[in-house]
């Protein structure tokens, strides 16, 4: 972990060193440049554990401190992610317009490629609701909508969710119904003060949150625009401009994916069976031993010359003895293979999904010569 802080650390100093070279404003001074990048590496940490209030919180005050639309970048994505996606459309916007001066670094010129591209997959995501409103009178209806007014008759964009409808007018029994919004949905609400119903219907039925593909983070090829860690910079087919995780790979935040984990506690369990099996075997083997050396007389040493000796089931004895002690050692060389294939897995991919280690209370983490499980109770 502070090998990639460490490397966040310069990525971001990268970025700043462009802010400074040009944002028209005076260049912000050292101690902001510090600052920024302290509040952007909180930033990325609670981004990646999935903390995305704090994320948010965390690049504003980078962003507060030296503009960058790398900074920026990472604030719609936490609004994304958080659900608010009117919010996240707003600051996207925000980085589309601004005008980069000709001097401008790569790095800002790539967040707002990302920028763009991310913009319009939001928007797409957005739902909108039309409430129309008859049977109000002459004197009109008052309509609000999560407690904000909205014109009737009139599309308006709300993020997905539970909203509250309140319809009022004078002389009239005001109504008030939860809306559910889903992503994508486009829905309309007809409202009959009159008769006091309500009617809503859509064009789709939209589709749940949360189901998005993580965004493409600071050092991995998105808002600072450098190399993602351990490879050379994101080209074509590397990392989409619309930051999703890349085709039959892991989450593209560099948190592996539940398939991660699920090869790795695979490996786990493949590790602890062949350990079992070459343990049960020796057992066996040291019993088939013991029952061999039980036919022999005290004062026999050689099997073909001991008397009354059933050399037949003693030879059988042998060999099943022999049989028991390869398989234990097959077993165990088996065991091997598969922990250092989880291990080397781990090393090269990273630990294993949270939300997954969240769910069993497991953790693993590797060390050298084999793994650390443990469990939290």
């Amino acid at each position: 972990m502070r090998f990639r802080a460490a490397v966040m650390g310069a990525f971001l100093l990268v970025a700043l060193a462009g802010a400074e070279a040009s944002a028209q404003a005076p260049p912000p001074s050292a101690k902001a440049r510090q600052a920024a990048v302290a509040y952007a590496n909180q930033g990325w940490t609670a981004y990646r554990a999935r903390r995305y209030r704090d994320a948010l919180q965390a690049f504003r005050r980078a962003e507060a401190t030296v503009h960058a639309p790398t900074f920026l970048i990472m604030v719609a994505r936490s609004c994304h992610k958080l659900g608010r996606l009117t919010e996240a459309r707003s600051v996207y916007q925000v980085i589309v317009d601004e005008q980069l001066p000709a001097d401008a670094s790569q790095a800002f010129r790539q967040a707002q490629a990302e920028a763009r591209t991310e913009l319009e997959a939001v928007s797409s995501r957005i739902p909108t609701v039309e409430i129309t409103v008859t049977g109000a009178g002459s004197g009109g209806a008052q309509v609000a909508l999560g407690g904000l007014d909205v014109p009737p008759s009139t599309p308006v964009a709300r993020d997905p969710g539970s909203h509250t409808l309140a319809v009022g007018a004078p002389g009239r029994r005001g109504l008030t119904k939860e809306i559910v919004l889903k992503e994508g949905m486009r829905a309309k609400v007809e409202v009959d003060l009159e008769a006091g119903k309500v009617r809503i219907e859509s064009d789709r039925t939209g589709r749940d949150p949360g189901g998005e593909p993580q965004p493409l983070g600071p050092g991995q090829g998105a808002a600072d625009g450098s190399a993602h860690e351990g490879g050379g910079p994101l080209g074509p087919g590397q990392g989409a401009a619309d930051g999703s995780a890349q085709e039959g790979g892991d989450a593209a935040d560099g948190r592996p994916g539940p398939r991660s984990s699920a090869v790795v506690f695979t490996g786990l369990a493949a590790t602890a069976a062949g350990t079992g099996l070459g343990v049960a075997f020796v057992f066996l083997s040291n019993g088939k031993a013991s029952s061999q050396q039980r036919l022999l007389e005290p004062a026999c040493t050689d099997p073909a010359r001991c008397p009354g000796l059933d050399l037949r089931e003693y030879n059988d004895l042998g060999h099943a003895k022999a049989d028991l002690a390869n398989a234990a050692v097959w077993s165990f060389l088996a065991a091997g293979a598969a922990g250092l294939g989880t291990a080397a897995y781990v090393l090269l991919t990273g630990q294993p999904d949270a939300r997954d280690a969240t769910a069993t209370g497991l953790s693993v983490s590797p060390m050298p010569g084999g793994l650390v499980i443990s469990k939290r109770w």
